[in-house]
């Protein structure tokens, strides 16, 4: 599957761009067959916070319900794995990260959060209760829940992972790639996708 390798993340190489979300009036005169509105509710009180708080288009709210993983540092060469030690980290250092899941992955720190700038999401494709062979790594953790957006035009496709919070942000490029993500990791259907 190809999923962006970036955090939505200011002032790095890995910027995902944001543009104004729609508010609800909007959405509505321009919503899709193909999901359902951002108003869209599961009476899950966890995932109904990170519901509310895409519709709200509030970046900061969304940053509030982020939880970070903590994780080991390395100082190995090459895509993916646990995020990379920064200057005066020791190998093995205990960091705090929010994992953005790509085909080579990506992390935010702790110390970045004030640049994170949200996501750019016009509705929900699904919602689903997370399977035991989700797609998990001790610094990808999943979610016991996960909602599937759909991206603005020209954006990615994004599914977060929720656990008392926002614990993982995958980007997906293609129909395809959220309908491999379902078939991967969801559990129990909460909100089956339209099509």
């Amino acid at each position: 599957e190809a999923v962006l390798p970036a955090a939505a993340v200011e002032g790095t190489s890995n910027v995902v761009p944001t543009s104004t979300n729609l508010d609800s009036n909007q959405l509505s005169e321009t919503a899709s067959p193909d999901y359902y509105p951002l108003s869209t509710r599961t009476d899950i009180a966890a995932v109904d916070l990170v519901l509310d708080a895409v519709e709200s288009g509030d970046t900061q709210q969304l940053r509030d319900l982020i939880r970070f993983t903590s994780v080991a540092c390395t100082n190995a060469d090459g895509l993916g794995g646990p995020p990379k030690c920064q200057d005066g980290e020791a190998e093995g250092t205990i960091v705090e990260v929010l994992p953005f899941l790509g085909s080579e992955g990506s992390f935010m720190r702790r110390t970045e959060l004030s640049n994170f700038l949200g996501i750019s999401v016009v509705g929900i494709y699904a919602v689903y209760k997370t399977s035991d062979t989700a797609y998990s790594e001790e610094a990808y953790p999943a979610g016991e829940y996960a909602v599937v957006f759909a991206g603005e035009t020209n954006m990615p496709d994004i599914a977060i992972q929720i656990r008392e919070g926002i614990i993982r942000i995958d980007y997906l490029y293609s129909q395809t790639s959220w309908r491999a993500v379902l078939q991967r990791d969801a559990g129990k259907m909460i909100l089956t996708p339209k099509q």
